[in-house]
């Protein structure tokens, strides 16, 4: 064998022939917020819920309409999975509290 690989594992060689084994991924960044009605400044529990507010950088239009059970559930179905999930909390003076969920989805390219 001549070139980078001769010197490599018989294993490892196919890497420098141009034959990478490695998949290319597609990402989607999502912002979920924790959105509800409440009464008096106070959320009622079984009024909130997980809504979907960021994809990629972009407002979703209508997103207080937009679960985020249903929008993993569909992007589950076109085969984006959850590979991060992480909560934050952010408290602001004088105001309620804002719950953020920062999620990482991840495709095989086409």
């Amino acid at each position: 064998m001549n070139g980078a690989g001769a010197h490599c594992p018989p294993h490892t060689a196919h890497v420098f022939q141009g034959k990478s084994p490695m998949n290319k991924w597609e990402y989607k960044f999502i912002i979920a917020e924790k959105h509800g009605k409440g009464i008096f400044g106070f959320m009622l529990p079984r009024e909130i819920s997980w809504k979907v507010h960021y994809v990629n950088g972009k407002q979703i239009q209508n997103w207080t309409d937009v679960t985020l059970y249903n929008y993993l559930s569909d992007r589950g179905d076109e085969g984006w999975e959850v590979v991060e999930m992480t909560s934050h909390l952010s408290v602001r003076s004088g105001a309620l509290p804002i719950e953020h969920l920062y999620i990482i989805l991840k495709r095989p390219k086409p």
